[in-house]
Formats: C-alpha cells, structure tokens, sequence
C-alpha cells in the first residue's frame, strides 16, 4: 500500500501512520466477526439478584469503605439534541405522525414550553395565539432553531428536561444533582467528567460554571471534559474494500462511534468510575432508588475488588487454599467453568491472569421492550464463554438459533456501570489490551454519491470492555429513564412526582 506526500502528511495531522491505517483494513476485511451467542444471561445464569440483606450489606461497605478511593463520574455527553426532534421536522399538517400527535396533545407538560413562551414574548410573539391558530409549524421552528430555543444546535444535555424547585433543569445539572449523592470522595469533592463534540464544549462549560456557581455554591465539585480524539476517527473503504477517496483526493474519515470513548475513559484517574449516558435522569424527588443502588454495585465492586486482591497475593505466596479458593470466587462470579488439562501451577497462573484486569459491575434492568444491547453469555474464539452485553448489530441475523437467542433476553444494558480501571498499586490498565476487536461493526453509507464502508470500533460497553471482569446485577427499571425521543420526557421518571 503506497501513500502520497500529501496523504502522508494528511495522515500525519491526524496523528496516524501508513502502519495505524494498515491495521484499520485489515480490522476491516478480516477480523470483523459476528459475536457468536450461547445463551442470555438470566437470573441464576449470570444476572446476580441481591436479596435485601445483601443489598444493605453492599450499601455499607460502600458508605463505610470508600474513604480510601477517589471517584468520579463519567457521562458520554456529546449527543446532538437534534435527535430528540426528529419527528418536528418536515412538520406537515397533511402528515402527523403518532409522535408529533402526542406531543401536540401534550405540549403543555414539557418543561421548555415555559422558557419557550418567555423568548417568544421578548420578540412580541404570544406562544398561546400560536396555539389557538394551531400554527405548530412555527412552534416546531421556535423549538428547533435560532430565532427561539435553538434545540437543533444544542447538546441533548442543554435540553430542560425537568421542573424543579420553580425553575427548570437540564441533564446536565441532573447529572450533578445525582453525583453529590454518590460520588463524593474523602475530602468532599464531586468529580464529573463529560465527554463534549468541540462545537459545544465552551456552551457547556459556560452554562456549567453558572449553575454550579448560583445553585451549589457550598458543594466542592469540580467539572472536566474531553472530546472524542480525531485520532479515532476511522477510514472509509469503497465497495471494492479500496481506500474511499472525496472530490478532492483526499482520504474520507468517520467517528468511529462510542467505542473510542475508551480512549477518554483511560484518562481518568479515579479508582472508582461510574458510567451513565447523559439522558439517563430522573427527577431529584425520584432520586432514592437510583443513588441507593449506586451505592450498592459500588459497594460490590470495592469487595469484589479487594477479594480478587487477595487472592492474588496468595497465590502469589503459595498460601494454602489461594488456588481453591480463587477458582471459586472465579466461577461464582466472573465465568462459567474452567480450562481443563492444566497442572497446579498453570491453573494458578491462570487464576492470577484472569483476575488482574479491570472489572465492572453492570446494573441490568428487566426488558421492556427498550432498543439497545443485553447481557449474555458469548462464546469467545478460544472457546471459552465470556459474559458480554451485546447489540442486536453484532449478531449475525441471518442465523435463526442466533436471533432466538437474542430474543429470549430477559434483561437489558441501561448503561448504568461502576468500574475499577486500576491494579492493586493503583497503576492504570492498558485499557486497549481488554479490546475484543473483532466485535466492530461495519455499516455502509452514502456519500458523494457512493457508497462507502465506514467501521465503528467496539461499543464502549460492548466490545471495547469484552475482556474485563463482568459482574451483572438485577436493579429496578425505576433506575432507568432514558430520554431517545422528547415524548420520553411524558414518562412518570421524568414528571413531577
């Protein structure tokens, strides 16, 4: 593969080599394989469900143990809001869809209507004779554009989505309001890290700064924020699996979606790390269940991680019962079953290896009919079975027994993670290591007038963690409030108690 001058140097601005785009094709052509199912992980088969007792018990070593650990929170956040609104667009009085119907019907009960009627009022506009002529055309271009609350330019986490307290709250601020309840660590200090797209990043932050300052004057939180590294970014192929061009010659790249976030996650010096998608809040009168059983997996995870420790130093010691001991904590807790034909040592080594590496817990809520990935058990290319959460773009749909599989999920990923990204002398992991590659996904899209192959790495929470210690545990659906389309917000988790 032989590259120009000015290739060369366009690659060079991206921070990438002949060799990096060299592994990007061939991840391309040859690795990309469909996750191979054996069976959904449910109840009693990879889906812990902890009894109350447990539950408190966790709770407590959470409270009580966690004054050691710094902690943070961390929420993928570059979204566009335009996606909540997709069904405003292209608003036609001829052709109202289900979605646009119920939000005409229920526009009243959306938090931004009241800021919308005050902006429309300043340019001498009454919101209320809009309504009265049924000009939801004009209504539908207030919300999305300039001239009024500009949601089509905005982070899906500037949207209100919440009243409170006579004033309204965006995601943003949620996501605050929630951390203080948990996240706190021995000296007081909150730590939120949002990942922004560069276009919003001095919005947010200014926005951010505001609220902090006026609302939570007295609370020690402090605010960091990365963008998604163009070094990420993957190249597109033709059909043909030949480097894609643009009118001008020039390479075409593409995010390569969440999956490069783990490159974001690396940078977190925290030894306790939880993970939650910007539009994943509930009201603060709604909070209890949701920062209890954060507490919980967060308890779970500083035992799990202290007893992988020790065990690890005993084997290490040659102390009596490690190696028993540690094939237990492995199978009741990490993996179903073992290798076979290996001698004391090896099996010993092999407890150690599968125990240094990081590890997160994943609260599961039962499946209500949600779009997104579940937990299963995936049977790896060396033949062992891995617990991994899994998007239906993963499986090889044309398979019957695989969609079967993928339908008998009882439980679903609301991306509600609590993990340790360190060893035991609090050096960071390798977090590329742990990347099962193969798990990409590769979709077809058109461009200058051609179709082109772009690849999205590994999901954040799919592939990119394939490798690490998985723990799934049962939590309530009322710990889940997503918000996919604005409508969402007319759900109970997102209203007035």
């Amino acid at each position: 593969m032989e590259f120009t001058a000015d290739q060369l140097k366009e690659l060079e601005s991206r921070g990438l080599t002949a060799a990096d785009v060299a592994i990007q094709i061939h991840r391309f052509t040859k690795e990309i394989l469909p996750i191979k199912l054996e069976r959904p992980c449910i109840p009693g088969d990879g889906i812990h469900v902890l009894p109350a007792s447990e539950c408190h018990r966790y709770l407590s070593i959470y409270e009580n143990d966690r004054q050691p650990y710094s902690i943070a929170k961390f929420v993928p956040a570059s979204g566009a809001a335009s996606r909540m609104f997709k069904h405003l667009y292209n608003y036609s009085p001829e052709m109202v869809s289900d979605l646009t119907e119920e939000f005409i019907l229920q526009f009243e009960r959306f938090p931004f209507v009241d800021t919308l009627r005050k902006k429309l009022a300043l340019n001498g506009i009454d919101l209320n004779v809009w309504k009265k002529e049924n000009n939801w055309e004009a209504i539908f271009k207030s919300i999305l554009y300039f001239e009024g609350l500009n949601y089509s330019n905005f982070p899906k986490g500037l949207v209100e989505f919440h009243h409170h307290h006579h004033r309204n709250i965006t995601a943003f601020e949620e996501h605050i309001i929630e951390a203080i309840q948990y996240a706190k660590d021995k000296n007081g200090k909150c730590h939120l890290h949002f990942t922004l797209a560069p276009a919003h990043i001095d919005l947010v932050l200014n926005f951010i700064e505001k609220q902090i300052e006026h609302y939570y004057p007295y609370e020690d939180i402090v605010v960091t924020h990365s963008v998604q590294s163009e070094k990420s970014d993957t190249i597109a192929l033709d059909e043909n699996n030949q480097l894609a061009l643009n009118a001008q010659g020039q390479f075409i790249f593409r995010p390569a979606g969440h999956g490069a976030l783990i490159h974001n996650l690396q940078s977190i010096d925290s030894d306790i790390i939880f993970i939650k998608n910007i539009d994943n809040v509930t009201t603060s009168a709604q909070l209890e269940d949701t920062v209890f059983f954060k507490k919980v997996i967060g308890g779970l995870l500083i035992s799990l991680k202290k007893q992988a420790e020790k065990i690890i130093e005993g084997l290490q010691q040659n102390e009596d019962h490690a190696l028993e001991n540690g094939l237990e904590f492995l199978q009741n807790w990490f993996q179903s079953g073992l290798p076979i034909g290996l001698s004391k040592d090896q099996l010993s080594r092999y407890v150690q290896l599968r125990l240094d590496r990081p590890m997160r817990i994943c609260g599961m809520v039962r499946n209500e009919g949600e779009p997104g990935g579940g937990p299963f058990w995936v049977r790896l290319s060396d033949g062992s079975l891995s617990k991994q959460i899994v998007e239906k773009s993963q499986v090889d749909t044309a398979d019957h027994h695989q969609l079967k599989i993928l339908a008998e999920a009882t439980h679903f990923n609301p991306v509600d993670i609590v993990c340790s990204i360190k060893n035991s002398k609090g050096a960071a992991y390798s977090l590329v290591d742990f990347v099962d590659h193969s798990t990409g996904f590769v979709s077809e899209k058109f461009q200058d007038g051609k179709v082109i192959k772009a690849l999205e790495l590994p999901g954040l929470w799919n592939g990119s963690m394939a490798l690490w210690n998985t723990v799934f545990v049962e939590v309530p659906v009322s710990t889940f409030n997503p918000v996919k389309t604005v409508n969402d917000l007319l759900r109970a988790g997102h209203q007035i108690a």
